[in-house]
């Protein structure tokens, strides 16, 4: 018949054992994983071996007690040990020795003589080992070697360098131990028959292992005013339960109404203390309440902030005032450069709100984000991670908000006053990035809005100039047509007056006039024709967003050669002379777009690229001229998931003042004397980024000439 302290050792031996295989399978590379198991191992064997002995036969009970006082001995120098993988601490091989060489001789000394343990003692809840002369070293040595361990935490404690939280784990280790220690000493006690009542091994055991695997567990413990007013109260409601306990098996001869009343009065004081504890956790975070009131406030007024600027700001500086931590910095999505960025960093040291950060979308840190739904701590995180985040201030907190389209997340440094953050403070934040991500999503609701009514009217503008251009171009073109044969009709009647009038030749001053008026006719042609690639340009500028596009896959080498063979048909000439063209591209390599754009986009580049070389050519003189060599540079690069064309050429390069001007509409850097209308690149800029979804920008030295670059989305 198994009594009631019996039961409590094997509840208290599998509740270890199962300790040790949560914190095992949780991280089994973590040293600190290791160690807690074996201690936890140790505890099994001890509590399981002891409770096994006080219903064991007389031939058996040696064989328990020399196990489980085996598990007890090895208990000090896993406690030692877990410690010190805690605070990242490498034993060296003297430590080693130096835990479990007395270990040894302690253990050689149990089952080969009796001056550990001199004779079993026979008392009312079962039998118990008696100590030998030699026992009193072992709890000497345990004092010793735990002492070191929580000496060594508390240095690891006073290092700067380590997070706000990290410090009060090692803190709550610190407490545990000291009072395991403490414990462990009295229950040693229990060796000398000082005490009547039954030992409390498994009570100690059960707080110490199961408050470290909390601990370990990364569970979110309170700060440390409410961890040290429950030790209170428990230490209190332990010693009351214990003196009760004593007295009435000194005055009860009846050991299971004594056994019973126990347990009762247990239950009694855990329910007591869990009431005491939500009482004291009010007085205690009575502040902490208060800024999480604050906080949800706040969060029920954002969706009334209509501008992202504003509204990050905003949340920063709620959060900064509100909770008074080192910095919050907020970081969004940026899909144009695949990255995310931040946006806004505040923080109490104004030499920090300007710097600036991004992660890759490959980043480590932003991987490990992107599967975490709740808030988190930043202790949580693998370490290479977090050595992976470069960030000017302690992280303490991270906030992810990936709701209803917004991606982004919030970084919280540690609060002014090193509390660390609490169950419910993840818990309002996570309401918190609830109702930023909703906010956020209704300020890029209306950015997007105000886009589209901008498109809309310039939409409206652009049918409204297309229809009046073409109005105008028609009557234009008239006039034009008008002069062109009034113009040409001037040229022939010269032409016919010299030829009926042979004696004009010889008239200096008729000759002189008339080569004058063809001169004036073959500039007024030459006009008309200019003139009339203005109109043209107007209304191909106008009509461009109607342009029927569909994506396709063709030979980036066929538009090559059709954009040389019109450069050839406009400049009229044969072939393209010396100019020297280089293809950096297979033959058979293909593009996705839509050819139509691409025909458009290639020849203009193309176009002003010869042109530009032209202009070079006729300033250079002397060996210069000789020396120079045209060239055009055409490269199509594919990676991963953009295509980029590279256009290059030697020509007259753009003035750095005209840089920023290149893509404003009508705005030429072309001679009275060229034809240019100002729009091409303006046109150019609105396919690759409108229609193709690209970027394109120039790089331009004047004098040396031009690189257009443009990357194009794959598929």
């Amino acid at each position: 018949m198994y009594n009631l302290y019996q039961l409590l050792l094997y509840i208290s031996s599998v509740t270890a054992i199962a300790l040790a295989v949560f914190i095992f399978i949780k991280n089994k590379k973590n040293p600190v994983s290791t160690t807690f198991a074996v201690l936890c191992l140790a505890t099994f064997i001890w509590l399981f071996s002891y409770a096994q002995m006080l219903s064991a036969s007389f031939e058996t009970i040696n064989i328990w007690l020399n196990i489980g006082t085996i598990g007890m001995l090895f208990i000090p120098a896993f406690s030692m040990f877990f410690i010190l993988s805690f605070i990242k601490i490498t034993p060296t091989k003297i430590l080693y020795w130096t835990a479990y060489l007395p270990t040894a001789i302690f253990v050689f000394l149990l089952l080969f003589s009796n001056l550990f343990i001199s004779r079993v003692n026979i008392n009312d809840w079962g039998p118990y080992p008696h100590c030998g002369q030699f026992h009193f070293l072992f709890i000497i040595y345990s004092i010793c070697i735990i002492l070191f361990a929580l000496h060594k935490a508390y240095k690891y404690i006073k290092n700067d360098d380590i997070t706000s939280i990290k410090k009060y784990k090692v803190i709550y280790v610190i407490l545990t131990y000291s009072l395991f220690l403490a414990l462990f000493v009295f229950e040693n006690m229990f060796f000398y028959n000082i005490f009547k009542f039954e030992p409390i091994t498994h009570l100690i055991m059960l707080f110490c292992l199961s408050t470290t695997a909390l601990i370990i567990a990364n569970y979110n413990l309170a700060n440390l005013k409410v961890l040290s007013i429950k030790f209170v109260i428990f230490l209190f409601m332990l010693l009351f339960v214990l003196s009760i306990t004593s007295h009435i098996a000194k005055f009860s001869n009846n050991i299971f109404l004594s056994n019973l009343f126990t347990f009762l009065l247990t239950i009694g004081c855990f329910l007591l203390y869990k009431r005491i504890i939500s009482k004291a956790e009010d007085l205690l975070l009575a502040k902490n309440k208060h800024y999480q009131n604050l906080l949800l406030h706040a969060a029920s007024g954002m969706a009334q902030e209509h501008n992202l600027e504003r509204l990050l700001k905003l949340i920063a500086i709620i959060v900064l005032k509100t909770i008074k931590v080192n910095f919050v910095a907020i970081f969004l999505e940026n899909k144009e450069q695949n990255n995310f960025e931040i946006k806004i960093l505040r923080s109490f040291s104004s030499s920090a709100n300007e710097l600036l950060f991004s992660y890759d979308y490959e980043h480590p840190f932003i991987n490990y984000i992107q599967h975490k739904e709740n808030p988190f701590l930043f202790d949580e995180i693998p370490q290479y991670i977090a050595n992976s985040v470069v960030l000017p201030f302690k992280v303490a907190l991270v906030i992810p908000s990936f709701y209803e389209g917004v991606k982004g997340f919030m970084v919280i440094g540690e609060k002014n006053n090193k509390d660390i953050f609490t169950r419910d403070d993840i818990n309002i934040f996570k309401m918190l990035a609830r109702q930023t991500s909703l906010a956020m999503g209704n300020c890029l609701f209306f950015d997007e809005y105000k886009q589209a009514q901008e498109k809309i009217f310039t939409a409206e503008k652009l049918a409204s100039i297309g229809g009046l251009a073409e109005g105008v171009a028609h009557q234009i073109r008239n006039r034009l047509h008008q002069f062109s044969v009034l113009t040409g009709d001037l040229k022939y009647e010269i032409i016919d007056c010299l030829k009926q009038n042979k004696e004009i030749a010889g008239n200096k001053n008729l000759t002189e006039t008339f080569d004058y008026i063809t001169k004036i006719a073959d500039s007024l042609q030459t006009n008309v024709t200019k003139t009339n690639d203005v109109v043209s340009s107007i209304l191909n500028y106008a009509k461009i967003e109607s342009k029927q596009v569909m994506f396709e896959h063709f030979k980036f080498k066929e538009i090559i050669d059709l954009s040389f063979e019109l450069l050839s048909a406009k400049h009229k000439i044969s072939d393209l002379g010396n100019l020297k063209v280089i293809n950096n591209f297979k033959e058979d390599v293909t593009i996705f777009a839509v050819q139509a754009h691409m025909m458009e986009i290639v020849y203009n580049l193309i176009d002003n690229a010869y042109e530009a070389i032209c202009e070079k050519h006729n300033m250079l003189t002397g060996e210069n001229l000789k020396n120079f060599i045209p060239k055009i540079e055409i490269s199509l690069l594919k990676k991963d998931k953009l295509t980029t064309l590279h256009i290059s050429d030697n020509g007259i390069g753009i003035k750095e003042e005209n840089l920023s001007k290149i893509f404003v509409p009508f705005f030429t850097t072309k001679s009275s004397t060229k034809s240019g209308t100002g729009i091409g690149m303006y046109i150019v800029k609105r396919i690759v980024v409108e229609n193709l979804k690209g970027k394109i920008w120039i790089e331009s030295t004047y004098m040396h000439g031009t690189e257009i670059f443009i990357e194009l989305p794959n598929m």
